[in-house]
């Protein structure tokens, strides 16, 4: 019979994880406009994999000394971050099956051991030739993105299905009109949020929490890169999991409960690259032969020469693709960057996929990329003004930016940052294709000198009637390229004004 659980931390560590994950999607909950010094983006700043990337791309930040901590952290506490603070990996836990599952058989559970090692080689590949294209896969970008595409979005429609519904019954107007306004912007917006590659997202998610069904926590012991990390510098950790070997009666209790297979050689040894101390072994062990102490036996998959160097060698080859990818030197001419944004190669290189610029974006213009800036540039963010125009009034997006791949403006120094140029389509804009009267994008303009002015031409209609036309045409050296006229042209389908983007 498992036995009750001792005291310490360990006993409250579901309770650590319901409190980092409710932390985690309040603070993005309150990433929305207007923001002020605030450290929204304070888990994906303190993740040492996002840390890394950013140092080696050349971007420091003060806050980065959190991830310092993190890194140094499994040296005398195994993988606790994996199992007591990482929100995805709380996610991932919760959703996997209480007994463990025989999808594996040892022999493949020994083969999948090897693959963390292989993750980190080929992620490190990637880093050096300055491709970020891997943070897509870090938990914590995965999560943001997931929660930005699909959770807010879920709860604002749902949200206002109850409110639509209570406000039905005229004595609780009054209280859904309060609680809509303290929610409007959080959890409520102006109008329903739309991303592209929101099925993309979701199937990403349902296969991350899909492989549990193979073996508990899947995702975390064998493909999290994050996990590779923490799990490389834990190989050297000095504290952990130690097993009194003459109390120890050898009755493998403690491996059938081990979330993560860290137990190894005769229950007396530990994968100190796996272990979080969750110490679930020790709450069952009916000798008390296990606690936690310095100079733990070890046991980790150690890969040999050819394999270490067939993997680095392949890691090496997808960085050098991306690299010198055609997408890095010649984007989509309709890709727009959001203001602040680096030149391509480093936003490329240091942009971790995490959505968070667009969960603060007031217009929801800010969308996933798919395929104007290649593979690598998947999940980077890129203005779409189909669904809505960079606002004048916001600067947002650098802000919560946690590596600098856009970077912080200042209101005024943003609206005047050129991030495109405005082109008119004279086949299809009203004035000029048929000879009609239509000012809205002049009109519209935030622009103080208006990048978009008029002329007065004389023509004569097909029917031989002799009018003049006010005709629009962009003023290169003052257009921004914000969006605004391209959003709100009148053309149907496809606007007769379509912003490019810069090309420096």
């Amino acid at each position: 019979m498992p036995r009750p659980p001792r005291h310490g931390l360990h006993r409250f560590r579901r309770w650590f994880q319901v409190v980092f994950l409710i932390l985690f999607i309040g603070l993005l909950a309150f990433t929305v406009w207007p923001l002020g010094s605030v450290y929204l983006g304070a888990f994906l700043i303190g993740d040492p994999l996002v840390a890394l990337n950013s140092a080696v791309n050349g971007v420091i930040k003060p806050a980065m000394w959190l991830a310092l901590v993190m890194m140094a952290a499994p040296l005398v506490l195994g993988r606790a971050f994996c199992g007591y603070v990482c929100p995805m990996g709380a996610v991932v836990e919760w959703t996997s099956p209480a007994r463990r599952k025989h999808g594996l058989t040892d022999a493949g559970r020994e083969r999948w051991r090897r693959v963390p090692v292989f993750v980190l080689l080929l992620s490190a590949g990637m880093l050096l030739f300055a491709s970020g294209a891997y943070l897509v896969f870090d938990p914590l970008a995965t999560l943001t993105r997931s929660a930005t595409v699909l959770l807010f979005p879920f709860v604002d429609r749902m949200t206002r299905l109850i409110g639509d519904v209570l406000y039905l019954v005229p004595a609780l107007r009054g209280a859904v009109d309060a609680v809509t306004t303290a929610l409007a912007g959080r959890i409520i917006y102006a109008a329903p949020r739309v991303y592209g590659l929101a099925v993309a997202v979701l199937g990403m998610l349902l296969a991350i929490l899909g492989l549990n069904l193979v073996e508990r926590r899947f995702w975390c012991r064998y493909l999290c890169p994050l996990g590779a990390l923490l799990g490389a510098v834990g190989r050297f950790g000095f504290r952990n999991r130690t097993v009194d070997v003459d109390a120890c009666i050898s009755c493998g209790a403690c491996d059938r409960v081990c979330p993560m297979d860290a137990v190894r050689d005769g229950f007396h040894a530990t994968d100190t690259s796996r272990c979080q101390l969750c110490l679930e072994c020790a709450d069952v062990c009916p000798t008390d032969a296990i606690a936690i102490g310095m100079r733990p036996a070890k046991s980790a998959y150690r890969p040999s020469r050819r394999a270490f160097v067939g993997v680095a060698g392949l890691g090496l080859l997808a960085g050098f693709f991306t690299f010198t990818g055609l997408s890095r030197r010649t984007p989509d001419r309709f890709l727009v960057r959001p203001p602040g944004a680096r030149v391509e190669g480093e936003l490329l290189a240091l942009c971790t996929r995490c959505g968070q610029c667009m969960k603060v974006c007031p217009t929801n213009v800010l969308q996933p990329s798919f395929s104007k800036a290649g593979m690598e540039g998947f999940f980077t963010p890129e203005m779409d003004y189909r669904v809505g125009n960079c606002d004048w009034a916001c600067a947002e997006c650098g802000k919560v930016c946690p590596t600098g791949a856009i970077q912080r403006l200042e209101l005024e120094e943003k609206r005047k940052t050129a991030i495109g140029r405005a082109y008119i389509d004279t086949t299809r804009c009203i004035p000029w294709a048929d000879l009609g009267q239509c000012l809205v994008c002049q009109e519209l303009c935030p622009v103080v000198d208006k990048a978009i002015v008029f002329t007065e031409d004389d023509v004569v209609t097909p029917a031989g009637e002799a009018i003049v036309v006010k005709r629009p045409h962009v003023v290169p050296d003052r257009c921004i390229g914000c969006g605004v006229c391209e959003f709100h042209c009148p053309v149907p389908r496809e606007s007769a004004i379509r912003v490019r983007g810069r090309t420096s």
